[in-house]
């Protein structure tokens, strides 16, 4: 009963107060509300540095010339609009940085897009990189590719006894002989649903190796797969995506910033994710979207919204995302690996970014067990780039260390992107999750889940990735999830669900390759999460709950899909190694 009333007492409060931002209660750390208005602002518009919309011409150097000239009347203590005419700028760029643009330290800065269109012709760079700003908005702007960092076409031929199969590239694409297609840092395909742009084809795999090609006619590609298997999956007139994807080069990256808010912002393609945010404090991303083009099956080449160990996460209202080929959302916790321990209450970590009053949790990935929890009293730095990190209590069972995912691992819960907050978004038609969380203290409400080929929502830490750690305090209320789960990695997992949560640890610490495997751990780590009054069209189950303790189910619908690629019928909740579960 003591459980009971403590939830309660604890989500109940989450009731819609109406019209306008607004936090819950329960959020360990207050966070602002969004800012969305540079009040006092001197503007200056973007023509006047000689970025003039739909002539043709490169418009970076006055782009870049734009930034500077508002850093500086900043740092004189001015409020700076630069203002776009509407229309269509062109920005090239060189493919050896991450970002055609760069903010550095700027502030009181408001980005007005003014309804314009950029268009990025380098399809290995990010649009804008953010470094330490603060008080800045960017808004009302349309973002696009060309070339595409991505091409689509159909299948016109199976050839199994060599694994090959052969694609007509569609006219308006890029061609798979662009040399950025083998420059990328990954380049895998996907197999898509001909009549849902973005959807996977139902029951087959997530991603098609790249292995090479060759040119065999008029825009037409003979491409190798590692083995059979994969040309099983297929069928002539299949619609089949190729990504040329180049991690960190997200439209939008910033670190260490604070009070950053996107509004009104549309995308239609990437070469890695759409925003990315590292050490950041405050920031918003309102009535965005990350849209499919008529006539594309693609958007995004990776996660629509990625970050790592922000002070406070996001918050996300009123957006979609769909068509993307990872995650929609990918939130996680902030890793330290461990190089020694000079005292019983301190260690020795490589890199910064540890603060004073931090919560470390320390992790043993190869047993699976939570080892202790302390916090920071002092951050020292030593030789090179590593710290000397001191603690309030001696910190015990640490006896593996280094820098591998295999050793103990510090992670930092108070840089877990806590009090991040999902309200009234659309999350549809498209690879993999919809959320990935490894982070604490959050809100998801009011969000539509559709045809996201694997969980919508998955809690796990990523033991195999060495990154990442157990969620816990998270409400998820009255959200919709429909045809959640029906490529081949979803119908094969045991614990597969519209909604996942699990305790990992590494199946095979001493494995010699890259990857170790996942199991299931014994620790209930999963702490103090709510599920109330959605509604599931599941297909194979609804929830799962593994590893967890005071999970509280109350007022769910769950009805199993018509439609339901799993053939056995099974029930819509499973459980296993769960202590405290309270459903009404």
């Amino acid at each position: 009963m003591r459980s009971l009333l403590l939830l309660t007492l604890l989500f109940l409060p989450f009731l819609m107060k109406g019209q306008g931002f607004h936090q819950p209660d329960f959020f360990r750390k207050k966070r602002q509300l969004p800012f969305v208005e540079l009040k006092d602002r001197k503007v200056i518009p973007l023509s006047k540095f000689g970025a003039h919309p739909d002539d043709g011409e490169d418009d970076l150097k006055a782009f870049r010339k734009a930034f500077a000239k508002a850093a500086s009347m900043a740092d004189a203590g001015k409020n700076i609009e630069i203002l776009f005419e509407k229309g269509t700028y062109d920005l090239w760029g060189k493919s050896g940085g991450t970002h055609a643009l760069t903010l550095f330290r700027n502030k009181n800065l408001l980005i007005n897009g003014n309804g314009a269109t950029i268009i990025m012709h380098s399809p290995m760079l990010g649009f804008l990189k953010m470094m330490n700003v603060k008080n800045v908005i960017i808004k009302d702007l349309y973002i696009d590719y060309d070339p595409l960092p991505f091409t689509q076409g159909k299948i016109i031929a199976l050839n199994p006894a060599s694994n090959t199969f052969d694609l007509q590239i569609d006219e308006g694409f890029p061609e798979l002989s662009a040399p950025y297609f083998t420059a990328s840092a990954e380049r895998w395909g996907m197999l898509m649903d001909t009549n849902i742009p973005g959807k996977l084809k139902d029951g087959v795999g997530h991603l098609y190796p790249y292995k090479g090609w060759e040119k065999i006619g008029e825009r037409t590609y003979r491409i190798q797969q590692p083995q059979q298997r994969f040309i099983d999956d297929m069928e002539v007139g299949d619609v089949f995506v190729q990504i040329a994807r180049n991690n960190g080069k997200t439209i939008f990256t910033s670190f260490g910033g604070e009070n950053l808010t996107y509004m009104n912002i549309t995308s239609y393609a990437s070469p890695a994710g759409s925003y990315a945010a590292f050490g950041h404090k405050e920031w918003n991303i309102l009535n965005c979207n990350v849209k499919l083009k008529k006539g594309r099956y693609h958007s995004a080449n990776a996660d629509c919204i990625h970050v790592s160990g922000s002070m406070f996460g996001p918050w996300v209202e009123n957006c979609l995302f769909e068509g993307a080929s990872d995650d929609a959302v990918n939130l996680k916790a902030v890793r330290k690996y461990i190089l020694e321990q000079p005292q019983k209450n301190q260690i020795l970590t490589a890199g910064n970014g540890v603060l004073k009053g931090d919560i470390i949790r320390f992790y043993n990935p190869r047993e699976g067990v939570l080892l202790d929890e302390a916090y920071v009293i002092n951050v020292e730095h030593r030789k090179e780039k590593n710290f000397l990190i001191t603690f309030n209590k001696d910190i015990k069972g640490l006896t593996s260390f280094g820098t591998d995912k295999r050793n103990d691992i510090a992670y930092i819960d108070t840089q877990a992107c806590e009090s991040f907050i999902f309200r009234n978004n659309t999350f549809r038609n498209a690879r993999r999750f919809g959320m990935l969380l490894q982070s604490n203290y959050g809100i998801i409400e009011n969000n539509t889940f559709e045809n996201l080929s694997q969980c919508a929502i998955s809690m796990n830490n990523g033991a195999d990735w060495g990154e990442g750690f157990v969620a816990h305090d998270i409400l998820i209320k009255n959200n919709l999830f429909k045809n959640i789960g029906y490529d081949k990695t979803f119908l094969s997992q045991y614990n597969a669900a519209s909604i996942r949560m699990w305790v990992t640890k590494l199946k095979n610490p001493e494995a010699k390759g890259r990857w170790c495997g996942l199991a299931a751990a014994k620790w209930q780590g999963l702490n103090t999460i709510a599920i109330e009054g959605n509604h599931f069209i599941y297909n194979k189950r609804a929830l799962s709950i593994e590893c967890a303790q005071n999970i509280f189910i109350n007022k769910n619908t769950f009805i199993r899909n018509p439609n339901d690629p799993f053939s056995k019928e099974l029930d819509p909740v499973f459980q296993d190694n769960v202590s405290n579960v309270l459903s009404e």
